[in-house]
């Protein structure tokens, strides 16, 4: 079943991401697209996944036993997934999920699914150093050596999201090469139809027969833009903001 699924769809299309970065608009611009992405929970994540992989006390002991413990449960996923999408495969035009923490599996995917394509969202840093999402930092912050003193450190979440988003960039570009696409919300938000543009052009799909009003509609800025510019930013050392700027940011 898997196979001829896979004759079929090229996918499977990941989204992943920090916390808070914009991920759920991406996963519902796939959707609208056509692509099944499992059962969702209020913020577009596949719970599914989240059941399998959302736990860092499950993995990371040896190496051996992770990868052993990921390929089993990924092998289950897939599973589960294409088994729903072969009964309805008519409805849509491939697969994928969405999943924040997805992004810390990177190498394993890439080697389970042969096809994958990734994209990997990514928000201005300082905007996130003081987001109130903090599940990614406090669940797999030991994975960067980086532990939250507090429930409000802004410090730490930056800290936090160049090091899970510097990790994600590398490894996407070194191990996926052109089926990995780093989408910066900002510039989403700024400029929805180029971006949007920049998707479907990444999912092999053509512009010219989609209509991309009801997409760009989807694109509504949040209020938490520039949240920043309301705090003060001289915790932040010169050295902090070098890691902005690494990424892609303007100060």
């Amino acid at each position: 079943m898997i196979k001829d699924l896979e004759k079929r769809f090229a996918g499977p299309i990941v989204i992943g991401g920090v916390g808070g970065s914009g991920t759920r608009v991406i996963a519902e611009i796939i959707k609208s697209l056509g692509y099944y992405t499992g059962p969702l929970n209020k913020s577009n994540d596949n719970v599914k996944f989240a059941k399998l992989f959302g736990n860092p006390d499950r993995f990371f002991n040896s190496h051996e036993e992770n990868e052993q413990e990921i390929v089993k449960r990924l092998r289950t996923f897939e599973e589960e997934m294409t088994s729903f999408l072969c009964l309805n495969q008519s409805q849509y035009i491939g697969w994928g999920w969405k999943n924040p923490v997805s992004h810390i599996y990177i190498e394993y995917l890439v080697k389970y699914f042969k096809k994958i394509k990734y994209i990997h969202v990514i928000r201005n840093g300082l905007e996130m150093a003081y987001s109130r999402n903090k599940n990614q930092l406090v669940k797999w912050g030991n994975l960067f050596r980086i532990k939250s003193t507090s429930k409000v450190d802004p410090k730490a979440s930056l800290h936090y999201w160049y090091a899970a988003n510097e990790r994600a960039n590398r490894l996407g570009k070194e191990l996926l090469g052109p089926r990995f696409l780093l989408i910066n919300f900002n510039d989403l938000c700024s400029n929805p139809e180029k971006e949007i543009k920049k998707m479907i052009e990444f999912l092999e799909l053509e512009p010219a027969k989609i209509n991309l009003a009801p997409l760009v509609q989807l694109i509504q800025p949040p209020g938490t833009l520039e949240r920043y510019k309301n705090q003060d930013l001289s915790i932040f050392s010169e050295d902090d903001f070098e890691l902005i700027r690494k990424l892609g940011f303007e100060i």
